[in-house]
């Protein structure tokens, strides 16, 4: 019994919507304090305070607003 092939072509929804927006203040763990300046499906273009501008997945950062301190 053979294995089931994988598909040739990947889609990728860059229309994805996401959780944050555009000018929105979030944090990461290693990078610290950013702001969003762009988005494309689950990817992040942040500019942040101490670590210049980076292309962050949407899932390792979180908004102000969830920090708990």
């Amino acid at each position: 019994m053979s294995q089931p092939r994988e598909s040739k072509t990947t889609v990728i929804d860059l229309a994805a919507v996401s959780s944050f927006t555009v000018g929105e203040r979030v944090f990461h763990q290693k990078f610290g304090y950013g702001t969003i300046m762009g988005i494309e499906g689950d990817k992040l273009d942040i500019e942040f305070e101490k670590a210049g501008s980076k292309k962050v997945v949407s899932r390792f950062v979180t908004g102000t607003d969830d920090i708990p301190f």
